[in-house]
């Protein structure tokens, strides 16, 4: 048995978190280990805090159960898709109370921040990683959605360098759990929402090339994306977009979350990014990365994050 089951056997109270801002990976990394928990271990009590995360991950079983407040009575305390405490948010609070804590990620900028840490940045998910410290026969139908949902959107429906052919092999796997995985691409990965769609325009009519057109970067502030969206969450695929452009070798998108306050993303084809994103503050993996910055827009683009961009390239 591993760390990981081993742990869960021995709790009562298990507390599962991830990081702020959840996306795909962390969202399906939680709600599979909470479905796989509650339906393979009897007398537990599990909870998912976490920030809710976007509504087009409805489909989750267990995802109307997260819940944003700290559990401070954990036996144990699972941590998924966390580069280190700080990405925890206020949630990062269980691991002073909890009796026991581990941290199950694929980051390449991990701290190795819980009492016990399984960390594999090879990995094209955690969701991956996460399969494989399961008994593959006791995972259910809900949890392999949940599992799919997070190696569909870490690796970029399977386009980016961390997709391996055991990345291959283990959506095979789920897959024929049965459920309709072209669906969970398509509502989830693809679709957007008409005014989603005009402020992704927006930001690619405003793009700016640096850099002899390896460098395309878009920016917006609170005001204007808050006047087509109300969740933030909707601009999630506005990076790939920006990189997608012929000839960029390094995507950044910047928006305003608060006054002097903005969420930075970063992504390549070979560049590595990561290094960029901790010397803001931040972190994730060689190809795609991010921050929180603070500052003007247009300041910390000029002086900071456009010359760090250039160094990335020269080499």
């Amino acid at each position: 048995m591993n760390k990981l089951l081993e742990l869960i056997e021995n709790a009562k109270n298990i507390a599962i978190t991830g990081h702020v801002s959840p996306d795909g990976d962390c969202t399906g990394s939680t709600l599979a280990l909470y479905n796989y928990i509650t339906e393979n271990f009897e007398g537990k009590q599990v909870r998912v805090c976490l920030e809710k995360p976007s509504k087009k991950f409805s489909y989750m079983n267990g995802f109307d159960l997260i819940s944003d407040d700290s559990f401070s009575e954990a036996d144990l305390l699972v941590s998924l898709d966390a580069s280190d405490r700080e990405r925890l948010g206020s949630r990062g609070v269980m691991l002073d109370t909890a009796k026991e804590s581990i941290c199950i990620d694929h980051h390449v900028t991990n701290t190795k921040f819980a009492k016990f840490n399984i960390v594999e940045d090879f990995r094209s998910s955690t969701c991956e990683l996460l399969y494989t410290l399961l008994d593959s026969d006791k995972v259910s139908v809900e949890t392999a959605k949940c599992l799919y949902t997070g190696i569909v959107h870490d690796s970029g429906v399977f386009k980016y360098q961390s997709t391996t052919k055991e990345t291959m092999d283990i959506a095979g796997e789920l897959i024929s759990k049965g459920f309709d995985f072209t669906k969970i691409i398509d509502d989830t990965y693809f679709k957007k929402d008409f005014n989603a769609s005009k402020l992704l325009g927006l930001v690619l009519t405003n793009a700016k090339l640096e850099f002899d057109g390896k460098c395309c970067y878009g920016v917006l502030d609170y005001d204007t994306w808050s006047k087509y969206i109300s969740d933030k969450k909707k601009m999630d695929g506005i990076i790939d977009n920006l990189r997608n452009i012929d000839g960029v070798e390094i995507a950044l998108f910047m928006y305003e979350t608060a006054k002097d306050e903005h969420k930075v993303s970063l992504r390549s084809i070979n560049a590595n990014v990561s290094s960029i994103a901790t010397a803001l503050g931040g972190g994730g993996h060689m190809r795609a990365a991010g921050a929180t910055v603070y500052g003007k827009a247009d300041e910390l683009l000029e002086n900071t994050i456009l010359p760090m961009i250039k160094k990335e390239l020269n080499g």
